[in-house]
Order: C-alpha cells, then sequence, then structure tokens
C-alpha cells in the first residue's frame, strides 16, 4: 500500500515488481490506494492516473496502452462468497488493450468486470455492480460484467451483474443495463432498462481519442 502511495517513477514500478506484480517499465501509475490487492499486471504503455483506489481484488489486468483517470472506486469485497470460482473472474478487474475508465465511477468486480479491447467507460458516476440479491432463489447473484470489444458506457449508467454490451455497442447517458441483460452488438441502447435504439457505427477515430490523463 504504501509503494502505491508514491509518485509515478521508473523506481515504484521497480518497487511493485519486486514485491510479486507485473508492471512493464513504460507503465505509469500515480498516487493510489490499493490495500489487499493480491496481483496488479500492466502491460506495455498502461497509464493509471492519480487518487484511485483499488481495494479487495484479487487481480487487477490492464492491456497494453489502456487507461484509469482519476477518482475511481474499484472493489472487490462487495457481495463476495468464498467458494469455487467457475470462470476464475471473480473479484477480477481486466481491461484489454486501448480501453479506457475515465473519472469518478464506482466499479463493483465481486463477479468481474471485463473490458475487451478498445472499450470506454466514458464521463463520471457510472455504477457497475456484479452482485445482486436474488429474489427467486435467495442469496446473491454474482456474475461478471462484461463490455465486448469496442463497447462504450456513457456518463451516469448502471450495469447490474451478468450484462453484457455487446460488441461495438453504445449505452447512452442516464441508462441502466438490467441483470443478465445483453445488449445488441453495433447498436444504440437507451433507457431504463436500457432498450435498442438505433444501428451506430463508432469510427475508429473516435477510439483513438484519448485526450489529457489528468
Amino acid at each position: 500500500m504504501l509503494v502505491f502511495l508514491l509518485p509515478a517513477s521508473s523506481l515504484k514500478n521497480r518497487l511493485l515488481n519486486r514485491l510479486g506484480h507485473t508492471v512493464h517499465p513504460s507503465a505509469r501509475i500515480g498516487i493510489c490506494l490499493a490495500q489487499h490487492v493480491d496481483r496488479f499486471e500492466l502491460a506495455e504503455g498502461v497509464r493509471i492516473g492519480n487518487f484511485n483506489a483499488f481495494r479487495y481484488l484479487a487481480r487487477v489486468q490492464l492491456g497494453r496502452g489502456s487507461r484509469i483517470v482519476m477518482f475511481n472506486w474499484i472493489l472487490g469485497g462487495s457481495g463476495f462468497e468464498p467458494g469455487e470460482d467457475e470462470l476464475g473472474v471473480r473479484r477480477t478487474l481486466r481491461m484489454g488493450d486501448q480501453s479506457h475508465i475515465i473519472s469518478f465511477h464506482f466499479l463493483e468486480c465481486g463477479g468481474g468486470l471485463l473490458m475487451a479491447d478498445r472499450c470506454w467507460i466514458t464521463g463520471v458516476r457510472s455504477t457497475v455492480l456484479s452482485h445482486a440479491f436474488d429474489p427467486r432463489e435467495g442469496g446473491l447473484i454474482l456474475q461478471p460484467v462484461t463490455l465486448k470489444e469496442g463497447a462504450v458506457v456513457a456518463t451516469n449508467c448502471t450495469l447490474l451483474p451478468g450484462s453484457v454490451v455487446g460488441e461495438g455497442a453504445l449505452l447512452a447517458a442516464g441508462s441502466s443495463v438490467w441483470t443478465g441483460q445483453e445488449l445488441q452488438a453495433a447498436h444504440l441502447h437507451g433507457g431504463v432498462p436500457a432498450r435498442r435504439l438505433a444501428p451506430i457505427e463508432v469510427p475508429d477515430s473516435a477510439y483513438e481519442r484519448q485526450g489529457p490523463l489528468g
């Protein structure tokens, strides 16, 4: 935890590698809180800005060129029940190459948050919940939230356990994806619960506009 509170530097990367993490020399990790995180795996060109919190996670995996900007809460303890992890993703944040999480989001990863290549969680105040109360069977639903390649989540959205944002799909601002709901690929979706609104094609140039890390 003390090492993660250091400013970004090559020394910080070397110390984290000595502590059992895997951090590429080109990765940049700002001043962050990391408490009870078993392992970070950060690829070439990863950027993690200042003032993010990572707590009670088994694994944080960021692919080449991916980034997390500022003031995000990324938690793995909520709703977690010990036992067999059939999918191997509980308490995991997994981001593919060139994927992005901007700022001021709450991401609960007890069941896992899986982002493929070139995904975006944009804007502010979106909430990911990978656990929920099961009104039929009792107990908890604990399932990963999945963003397929090129999926985009706009500002102030809610994604519930087992939800899937399809390849190249865009979830409009203020929308909710309900438990187990899957959004069709290459479409704009919006509302509560989200419904298919129109076909959409996000140009490659939009994915490449990163802006400052902060």
